[in-house]
């Protein structure tokens, strides 16, 4: 099946089988797509892919909606579980949202003219899923801290200074904190990228008012899994006692591991 006249053809993920993958049970993709399908690219290679009519995904229409927040997260849903169901069952590389071509011929063609870095990729992340270790300030511990000090006497008719003075002390301890546990998470990191086929790191950032010192991604071979859990719920509880919050998400397919330099 190819796709139909006055449609684009959008592309989810790349498999890699021997045989036809089955379709049954696949989730429906984004609105207003065609059904999700199979175009063959190489003897085990295999796009997932949909039709999607021009009117509605062309980059101009994208576009225009990209700053609907709404609208994007529903699709970026809908991709995620129509990548997420075929990782649970074959080595994927998954594509971004929006990945579209004019036609069949040019996403077999993008793919094929890529075969070795794409088999290369497809070697390092078989057997593996990517997961997710995000590290918080607990702004709790922070604040209990913080109100642990002593207060320096404030007139009534200053409260304005006691509120300020309030708030020194917080970022005061909120430093602190950092300061006495950024060895700790580092080690963190280290134990967890050591049981890791690949590791990609974000810079750290503030995430709904809370400051992250630890965003990164890591690609975990299945065999690892079960220790790397066991090593992730161990610096839970001694990051914790310092004033962080340790998270794992996931398990994803390899969406930060697909390009050649990761």
């Amino acid at each position: 099946m190819t796709a139909a006249p006055g449609a684009a053809t959008y592309l989810f993920c790349l498999v890699h089988a021997a045989r036809r993958p089955s379709l049954a049970g696949a989730p429906r993709g984004l609105p207003g797509l065609g059904p999700v399908r199979l175009i063959p690219a190489a003897a085990d290679l295999w796009l997932v892919a949909a039709e999607a009519p021009r009117e509605h995904y062309d980059s101009g229409a994208i576009e225009r909606q990209l700053r609907d927040l709404e609208w994007v997260a529903l699709r970026g849903a809908a991709h995620e579980r129509v990548v997420e169901h075929f990782a649970r069952r074959f080595t994927t590389l998954p594509m971004k949202l929006f990945t579209l071509f004019n036609d069949d011929a040019r996403a077999v063609a993008h793919v094929l003219g890529a075969e070795a870095r794409v088999r290369r990729v497809l070697q390092r992340v078989d057997g593996c899923r990517e997961w997710g270790v995000r590290v918080r300030l607990d702004p709790t511990l922070v604040r209990e801290r913080a109100e642990s000090r002593p207060k320096a006497a404030v007139s009534s008719r200053r409260s304005g200074t006691g509120f300020l003075l309030a708030k020194k002390r917080e970022r005061d301890v909120a430093r602190e904190v950092l300061r006495e546990g950024r060895a700790a998470v580092e080690e963190a990191f280290e134990e967890l990228a050591g049981l890791a086929e690949a590791t990609h790191r974000r810079a750290a950032t503030e995430l709904d008012g809370t400051r992250v010192v630890l965003d990164a991604a890591l690609l975990v071979p299945t065999r690892q899994l079960p220790r790397f859990k066991r090593t992730v719920r161990s610096h839970v509880t001694g990051l914790a006692a310092r004033g962080y919050r340790l998270a794992l998400t996931g398990p994803w397919p390899a969406y930060n591991f697909v390009g050649e330099s990761r």
